[in-house]
């Protein structure tokens, strides 16, 4: 397999460049970002007020500065007073303003570099920079006066429909609060057998096996947190890919949608683990194409069928309500403010659905005992299916990822 020119070894990743209008460096910022301000700058007034400047130079030196402005932001060349200045290529700038590429993943793959300034002077940037140019507006706390059912009342979020339920309503609220939970769509006895499928994946699943994540306890012990393409030790997990109740609520997103069988990392399970001090098991706030790919991978719906009980004590899921829709900030834990923080308690049995997009997060139990297990199941429109491969997940090209197309999630190495 030939590398491409970014040095993936992906060569699909060119295919996906190719797609996206290349955008002249001097000519964006001298025209095209000068008419974005006129129409989208009232978007980012308010949020980059009292942002310092950032600056992007191309390779043969040319350099922009951004600067918050009663407009919302002012152009000016060089990067004279700029806080953070960023290095990078004029087709990575490209990728960054199309989406297919943030801040952190283009820092990560070494495509930019920072010559100036902390990565965090960039993506303080970042929210803005994506409403300028796709006229989505910026997530914060007033998000709630949107948040209303369909005869316009406040919807109430900690909402939960049955499978029997009106499906315009539950269409309705996963389109305004992006998620949707759905009580006892499986029995007890399908949770159970599920459940020793996982186990049994689990058992099969050690340390260096590229498609599983692992984490470290406080005890200096590894723990398996993910274990991607569960088809490969459970004939069962697979066949819940073509599980019609799956398919009938995450097409509540989008008709066209398909299960990700066998890319995007295929049917998975997330096993939360008390006490991790090392690794991924306990995910801050995030979206799923934080390092890029949004217009490639979205819309994306996670549909979770929950085999244990997931509360607090058990490192529950929390999603940021309606924030599908906007471009985000990134937060810690903590830092939410008077956003629409909604905490999913679910039994077992139990179907979440949220768009990948979602801002989401799984804290630390605060049980010393936890074991939450949920299986995921990935759907995507045609288009996705169209630029990703088979056995391929867009992080793939940004991890730069090995021969085999993976990279190994392993705390310990």
């Amino acid at each position: 397999m030939s590398t491409d020119s970014i040095g993936s070894a992906l060569p699909w990743v060119e295919a996906i460049t190719r797609a996206f209008e290349p955008y002249s460096f001097a000519e964006f910022h001298r025209t095209r970002l000068p008419a974005l301000i006129a129409r989208n700058g009232h978007l980012v007034r308010t949020d980059l007020r009292g942002a310092s400047s950032l600056a992007f130079r191309s390779d043969d030196a040319t350099t922009f500065s951004w600067i918050a402005s009663d407009d919302g932001v002012r152009v000016v060349e060089g990067d004279a007073g700029a806080a953070t200045v960023v290095a990078l290529s004029e087709r990575t700038f490209s990728e960054f303003i199309h989406e297919l590429l943030t801040a952190s993943g283009a820092v990560m793959t070494g495509r930019a570099t920072l010559v100036r300034g902390e990565l965090c002077g960039w993506k303080r940037w970042e929210p803005a920079i994506q409403s300028l140019c796709s006229g989505r507006e910026i997530y914060t706390a007033e998000v709630r006066h949107t948040l209303l059912d369909r005869s316009g009342k406040p919807l109430e979020l900690r909402r939960s429909f049955s499978v029997a339920d009106d499906i315009e309503e539950m269409r309705h609220f996963l389109e305004t609060a992006v998620y949707l939970h759905l009580k006892a769509v499986f029995g007890r006895a399908e949770v159970e057998r599920h459940g020793a499928e996982v186990e049994s994946a689990r058992a099969a699943t050690t340390p260096g096996d590229p498609f599983s994540w692992w984490s470290v306890n406080s005890a200096g012990r590894e723990v398996v947190t993910r274990i991607n393409y569960l088809g490969r030790h459970s004939a069962a997990l697979r066949a819940l890919c073509d599980d019609s109740r799956l398919l009938r609520f995450a097409r509540l997103a989008h008709p066209g949608m398909r299960v990700c069988d066998d890319r995007l990392d295929g049917p998975m399970v997330f096993i939360k683990n008390a006490n991790v001090v090392k690794g991924q098991g306990d995910l801050g706030w995030h979206v799923d194409d934080g390092l890029g790919g949004h217009p490639v991978m979205c819309p994306l719906i996670q549909a979770g069928i929950q085999l244990d009980h997931a509360n607090a004590a058990n490192g529950q899921v929390l999603v940021l309500a309606g924030s599908h829709r906007y471009t985000k900030h990134w937060i810690g834990w903590g830092e939410e403010g008077d956003m629409p923080v909604v905490a999913l308690d679910t039994e077992p049995g139990d179907l979440t659905l949220h768009y990948g997009d979602t801002m989401h997060t799984t804290p630390p139990p605060t049980s010393a005992d936890a074991g939450r297990r949920a299986l995921y199941y990935k759907f995507a429109t045609p288009k996705t299916f169209d630029w990703i491969p088979a056995g391929c997940h867009y992080n793939d090209a940004l991890f730069r990822a090995d021969a085999e197309g993976r990279v190994v999630s392993r705390a310990a190495t």
